[in-house]
């Protein structure tokens, strides 16, 4: 099972982010705790680590075990991922490439109806999911895609999001760090585990690192530091 594990800075959160890269992984003692990767978005004052469990009560190992040792976390927000579907990363990305946050709230009965909606869209070449979950923590469901600006995404969202029955609010996060912990081959592993059943695997990218690739592609490709 994966879930999210948000973690909030007393004062600063570059030291939260310091402690995720150099120290983090070495202090986790439980191998039923598997960090996958970790992001800091633009405007979420958090570092989220998404953690493959075999059992939810095992975060709990990561929590009391590793991260409260660590003085500068004031608290944590553990939110599970639930019917999580991967998209393959397209051979054909756009130049510029981007990674965005969306988080959905709504009421309960619209759950399914948005889920399948966006599951089932049809994304312009210029923007492409990469997985779709219920979060049903502080947001409902979260959308992680990869897009070539903010514009874009802000044009897919009031046309395609705002405008569905009971969409209580979106908000949109660029990701501004990220950093992997497994092998690129888990993660790929970890993405046909739970791969979307009508996914076109022929356009698929295998070669793409989805955590760490985009920053530096979207350098390649123009983007300035500023913009990712």
């Amino acid at each position: 099972m994966m879930l999210i594990v948000r973690l909030f800075p007393k004062t600063d959160i570059n030291k939260i982010w310091a402690y995720i890269e150099n120290d983090m992984v070495s202090a986790i003692k439980s191998e039923k705790v598997r960090p996958l990767y970790a992001t800091q978005s633009e405007g979420m004052m958090n570092v989220g680590v998404i953690l493959d469990v075999d059992d939810p009560d095992d975060v709990a190992d990561f929590l009391t075990d590793t991260v409260s040792k660590y003085d500068e976390i004031q608290y944590t927000k553990t939110i599970s991922l639930m019917k999580t579907v991967f998209f393959p990363i397209p051979k054909k990305k756009p130049e510029n490439l981007q990674r965005y946050v969306i988080r959905i709230f709504t009421h309960a009965r619209h759950y399914k109806d948005i889920y399948n909606h966006l599951t089932k869209f049809d994304y312009p070449s210029n923007l492409f999911p990469i997985y779709i979950t219920y979060s049903l923590g502080e947001e409902d469901i979260i959308v992680n895609l990869g897009a070539d600006s903010r514009e874009t995404v802000n044009k897919f969202v009031k046309e395609n999001l705002r405008q569905l029955d009971g969409l209580d609010s979106v908000r949109v996060f660029p990701v501004l760090k990220a950093k992997r912990f497994a092998s690129l081959e888990e993660l790929l592993e970890k993405q046909r585990e739970h791969l979307y059943n009508k996914a076109n695997l022929q356009d698929q990218d295998e070669t793409f690192d989805w955590v760490e690739d985009f920053e530096q592609y979207a350098l390649m490709t123009g983007a300035f530091p500023k913009d990712i």
